[in-house]
């Protein structure tokens, strides 16, 4: 297992654990004789950092990981969490939230602590109940060694946020399809500018970038013959040098399995490679069916119907040759979001600045998904 070291004193696996898609039973809840099996597995293969957060599993996930690390010896691993920063009503709540992740966790101290999914809400609500102050008190007092924060929002409020505080590491969702989304590399640039570590989320785009289209994968077959899309993916993110773990929320024993072994023996990708993966992705972002960009520009709905949503379901079904889940995600929502509620008022056409023929557009979604 490719390890690096994120701090002076932290040796980490490159592949860490994202501790919220273990396998479940029929009543919801983790299955733990299947998911104790796959975290063996990475452990006996060398992968020794676990990602976790309050949220996972509908709250189980922590409770989980406590039980299953305190088998092993403390130093032989490490350990990430996050604050529920939507939790926060009051200067105390900071404190309260990290001693009950800490009892759930059935540890002295965390290792690496993060503000979990900042956004312009969140970011405002812990500025204005003092979360900088907190930070350096739970630090002294021993309860975590590192501070990071997790983000889904824009450049903008990236920026913000990286220029408010001495950071020890971001965590930032990063893979090749997503080098203008969120914060994108311009955000890795400025992590890599500030010598502050960068860990990876999404690397693989929520597996979409593990099921391309079968004349995408010959043209990756016929440079590397038998790598799995999937690594493709894992050496793009790993070819960037301030990378210093890549989260992987990993489902099944083959999937652990396989990405032990991508990370057992990955190389960055080559010139020639870098080439190939640009023009995949250039080949997935000209199916776009809808030149939609997600401005928002044609919202509020006077339906209330999600015109952005229901486009980028419609797209990354045909760019990433998987129908069934974007399909999962389209009648996941309510049925006034969808775009068989669209009545062709046509109160969106004047709004959208990339002049798409949005009521004509609804009904070839609503065609596609009913």
């Amino acid at each position: 297992m490719k390890k690096v070291n994120m701090k002076p004193d932290v040796n980490n696996s490159l592949l860490g654990f994202g501790c919220m898609r273990f396998p479940t039973t029929e009543e919801g809840k983790i299955d733990r004789e299947q998911s104790i099996e796959m975290l063996d597995c990475s452990y006996q293969n060398g992968l020794n950092h676990f990602d976790t957060a309050a949220p996972y599993h509908g709250g189980e996930s922590e409770e989980f990981m406590g039980d299953y690390l305190k088998k092993y010896s403390r130093d032989s691993f490490t350990v990430s969490t996050k604050l529920p920063v939507w939790e926060v009503k009051e200067y105390d709540d900071f404190e309260k939230i990290l001693d009950r992740q800490l009892n759930k966790l059935q540890l002295e101290y965390i290792d690496f602590y993060l503000l979990h999914a900042l956004n312009k809400d969140t970011w405002k609500n812990i500025v204005h109940h003092d979360v900088f102050k907190f930070i350096k008190e739970a630090q002294a007092k021993g309860k975590f060694k590192y501070i990071g924060f997790s983000f889904h929002d824009d450049l903008d409020l990236f920026k913000e946020i990286a220029n408010s505080y001495d950071w020890d590491f971001s965590l930032m969702q990063l893979n090749y399809m997503d080098q203008d989304h969120q914060q994108g590399m311009t955000g890795y640039e400025m992590m890599t500018e500030r010598n502050i570590p960068v860990w990876v989320m999404e690397p693989i785009k929520g597996g979409k970038l593990a099921n391309l289209a079968d004349d995408l994968r010959d043209k990756l077959d016929n440079v590397t013959p038998g790598d799995h899309p999937a690594k493709w993916a894992l050496r793009w993110c790993a070819s960037l040098p301030n990378v210093k773990l890549i989260l992987s929320g990993m489902s099944t024993l083959e999937q652990v399995k396989q990405n032990c072994d991508t990370f057992s023996s990955l190389e960055p990708l080559n010139q020639d490679e870098q080439a190939i993966i640009e023009e995949v992705r250039v080949e997935i972002t000209n199916r776009l069916k809808v030149d939609c960009t997600a401005c928002n520009y044609c919202m509020p709905c006077p339906e209330d119907i999600n015109i952005p949503h229901n486009f980028t379901l419609f797209n990354e079904s045909y760019m990433y040759n998987n129908k069934k889940m974007a399909e999962n995600s389209y009648q996941s929502m309510s049925l006034e979001k969808q775009a068989i509620s669209c009545i062709a008022c046509g109160k969106c056409l004047e709004q959208c600045p990339q002049k798409i023929d949005i009521p004509a557009q609804m009904q070839n979604v609503a065609d596609y998904f009913a």
